[in-house]
């Protein structure tokens, strides 16, 4: 007994390269995504940087403020350059060494300097330096109390 014709089976056709194209296309996802991987990770390297950099500064400047505010009496020596009132030897040798820290812990420092005003006994501390990784300009700036 014969089947008729439109139940008969048909020969099966070879089908080739079905699992190539299959491994070329997830191939192809799986490097899109790490591309993606890769590029998201140098941007959070950049950023740790910049953070890093911004924590030196906030540290940098908070310690010549807490030197001020523990000498209060030479106040005036804390300052960036040194005033011509100072007459404590020591506080601006403390400055100078600060100074050079800076230089050394900051990358591409630019300034800083420190002013003290003399009314109302606060003491402003400015560090600006150039970003290594954008090479854009970072600003700090704290103020604290230091009159007596």
């Amino acid at each position: 007994m014969q089947r008729p014709k439109h139940l008969q089976l048909k020969p099966r056709r070879s089908v080739r390269g079905t699992s190539l194209l299959d491994g070329l296309i997830s191939l192809a996802l799986l490097a899109f995504g790490m591309l993606a991987l890769a590029q998201f990770q140098g941007r959070l390297v950049t950023r740790t940087t910049d953070i890093q950099s911004s924590l030196t500064a906030t540290g940098l400047g908070d310690e010549l403020l807490n030197m001020a505010i523990v000498d209060p009496d030479n106040a005036a020596c804390y300052t960036l350059p040194v005033s011509a009132n100072c007459r404590n030897d020591t506080a601006r040798s403390i400055v100078d060494t600060w100074r050079s820290r800076v230089a050394v812990r900051l990358p591409g420092l630019t300034d800083a300097s420190s002013t003290l005003d003399s009314a109302t006994g606060r003491l402003s501390v400015v560090i600006a330096w150039i970003d290594k990784t954008t090479h854009d300009p970072r600003r700090l700036e704290v103020v604290s109390d230091a009159s007596p």
